[in-house]
């Protein structure tokens, strides 16, 4: 019993009662698996997206993209090769494993599944949902992801342009490798940053959107863009058409 300050007893009644461990206050927990887990499933996807950028993933490609230091990138690489994720030979690279592929592609579904729903149902802006949908994807077993993309009628791509299924091969390239005066189609943005994706909705491209190369630097660094729907052209700089993709007319 606890005392209280009148001088009174007041009894601790036996409640049953109890909230589920994922929504008590971190400190309550014994262990914030959750958030292990995040951080395991957020490298994984990492170097899965990583391995078709770059010829070989190091350590210091991994500590870019997630943002950490080189240390931790290491410390946690051996963490993940312990789990059977990746495969990595020091000096040599890093590569996800069977499982670790398949873990990743996962994600990928759902993360892009999530994007559709918030974009297409909940009406949230086009260029805002990435970071929500990265947050949720962990929390979504594939059932639940199945019966969205039932009620989404089975959408192919995320709002950006990325296949919902990241095996499937669309066959674009990148807009700096684009032949000039072709006609092309955006196909996909990449770089899903919200300041990256506000810039790209601003200059109008969006997937499924005509443009023409009409100009290019003497060193290719900087394309001049013809936008259907726009009332002028647009400098575009290698940062932004190394991450759009387009298809060219056949």
């Amino acid at each position: 019993m606890l005392t209280c300050p009148s001088g009174f007893f007041m009894a601790i009644k036996e409640i049953h009662l109890r909230v589920p461990s994922t929504c008590r206050p971190r400190g309550a927990r014994d262990c914030d698996k959750s958030e292990l887990t995040e951080s395991i499933e957020e490298y994984v996807e990492g170097i899965w997206r990583l391995e078709r950028e770059v010829q070989t993933v190091g350590t210091g490609e991994v500590a870019q993209y997630m943002s950490v230091t080189p240390a931790s990138a290491t410390t946690m690489l051996k963490r993940l090769a312990a789990l059977g994720l990746v495969e990595h030979v020091p000096y040599q690279g890093v590569k996800c494993t069977e499982k670790g592929e398949a873990l990743a592609v996962d994600l990928l579904r759902k993360h892009r599944l999530l994007e559709r729903l918030l974009v297409d149902f909940l009406g949230l802006p086009w260029d805002g949902v990435h970071d929500l949908a990265c947050k949720l994807e962990h929390y979504v077993s594939m059932d639940v992801a199945n019966r969205i993309e039932q009620a989404l009628h089975g959408p192919t791509t995320c709002p950006h342009g990325n296949p919902v299924d990241a095996t499937v091969e669309d066959h674009s390239i990148r807009l700096s490798d684009a032949p000039d005066d072709a006609q092309l189609t955006v196909a996909k943005v990449t770089d899903e940053r919200e300041e990256f994706l506000t810039y790209v909705y601003q200059v109008g491209l969006l997937p499924g959107t005509p443009v023409r190369i009409t100009e290019r630097s003497p060193f290719g660094d900087v394309l001049m863009l013809e936008v259907e729907g726009k009332d002028r052209h647009f400098a575009i700089g290698k940062e932004v058409s190394n991450s759009v993709y387009v298809h060219t007319s056949q």
